[in-house]
């Protein structure tokens, strides 16, 4: 019986026979029988679909449907379903955040390394008030018209939910959108119609009860 010990020389030997015969160009023989390449080109049986789909009509349908989402998202974008305030209420808001990488200049050189805590109002000031108020509760629309109309240059308006093309073509105005809630929730509002002003270092938020007006 051979011994462990030999198994490194029997290694080298195999390496050093697959070396030369490449070197050689020795030719070892046909391991196994080939076939010629049987897969289509890729682009061709794409091309070969779609020509499929716009045949049967199936393309201009997904074309069609894919025009009628997006339409349907512009007209009424993925938004947040916040209830009406029942009571007045302020609050504030400390903007602050944490950076999670380092911030540079023009010419590369760090101004914030990453995890310092910034405040944007340090650098910037909020001009105009922001709005925010659910497009489809009639009862908000109608206030968040006359407070903007009372003030247009200095109001912002910002709808959470509902038909945001609808009320500009109404309005004639240009109006915002809250995609998603980030702003209502980077504000911690919680209830609407709210407005978002600038106090300082910090922002205050005013949520309004509009029962009275009901």
């Amino acid at each position: 019986m051979k011994t462990s010990a030999g198994f490194p020389k029997i290694a080298l030997s195999v390496a050093l026979f697959a070396c030369s015969s490449i070197l050689l160009g020795q030719d070892l023989g046909v391991v196994g029988p080939v076939y010629p390449i049987a897969e289509q080109d890729m682009l061709v049986t794409i091309e070969q679909h779609l020509k499929a789909l716009e045949e049967s009509g199936e393309l201009a349908r997904i074309e069609e449907d894919a025009k009628a989402r997006y339409r349907a998202y512009v007209e009424r974008p993925k938004g947040v379903h916040l209830p009406r305030a029942k009571k007045d209420r302020t609050y504030y808001v400390d903007p602050s955040l944490t950076v999670p990488y380092d911030i540079r200049d023009h010419e590369g050189r760090i101004i914030h390394p990453a995890g310092t805590t910034v405040n944007p109002l340090d650098y910037i000031t909020l001009s105009k008030q922001l709005l925010f108020f659910d497009g489809d509760d009639p009862i908000q629309a109608e206030w968040a018209r006359s407070v903007i109309d009372s003030d247009p240059l200095r109001v912002k308006p910002i709808l959470t939910n509902g038909p945001i093309m609808a009320l500009i073509k109404e309005w004639k105005l240009r109006l915002y959108f809250d995609q998603r809630g980030k702003l209502t929730e980077r504000f911690r509002i919680q209830r609407l119609p709210a407005i978002v002003s600038q106090d300082g270092k910090q922002l205050r938020v005013m949520e309004h009860n509009l029962r009275t007006q009901e």
